[in-house]
């Protein structure tokens, strides 16, 4: 049985608190029933975190893109729910240099960056030991948040020492504008390399 914090009580009435059923039942969910938690919380979260070390965060994945990092199309769904969650993305410099595929995919995706609330979290900020796990946290509109690392978990120790990372986070990510100027210019950079490729063959 995996570690849940149960979250806050709901009002119930003005002398009865008690734990609501969309918690136990989101409790359940998460152990018993659904093989794919996260997807299942992502599509009931009001607020998303998202950060990973090496790739861009799945939310914002392009098609081509995803299908090599093999993720789960469906997960980018969330996005356009109505009314759709309240999201932070942090991409972390090494996706743009750590890319083995096709220049043109990577290009492609970070060209779609510009254009979403994505932050780079450039090299520059160190090696802090912040940056070296991957992970999503989400919170509900009722119940307790929660935080996906290799599992979903809502202990609140263990979610509370993610949001702390997610200021770390927060603090040293370059402002939005600068993101989008940097994933552009690494697109710019990356397609130069694609045309280059495509004329010597």
């Amino acid at each position: 049985m995996k570690d849940y914090r149960l979250g806050r009580l709901s009002q119930v009435d003005d002398v009865r608190r008690g734990i609501d059923l969309i918690d136990l039942v989101r409790l359940a969910h998460h152990d018993h029933l659904d093989p794919d938690a996260l997807r299942a919380a992502e599509r009931r979260a009001t607020t998303i975190v998202a950060f990973d070390t090496f790739v861009v965060p799945v939310l914002l994945q392009t098609p081509s893109y995803g299908l090599v990092q093999g993720a789960d199309p469906e997960r980018r769904e969330v996005l356009d729910r109505h009314p759709a969650p309240a999201c932070e993305f942090f991409v972390h410099e090494t996706a743009l240099h750590t890319w083995s595929g096709d220049p043109g995919v990577l290009a492609e995706q970070l060209r779609a960056l510009t254009s979403s609330p994505a932050r780079l979290v450039p090299f520059a900020a160190g090696g802090r030991p912040e940056f070296r796990q991957s992970f999503t946290l989400l919170g509900f509109a009722t119940g307790g948040p929660a935080v996906h690392v290799e599992t979903l978990c809502g202990c609140h120790d263990v979610v509370a020492r993610y949001q702390v990372v997610a200021d770390v986070l927060r603090e040293c990510a370059l402002g939005p504008d600068e993101s989008r100027e940097a994933f552009a210019r690494a697109a710019e950079a990356l397609s130069g390399e694609s045309r280059e490729g495509g004329h010597r063959s």
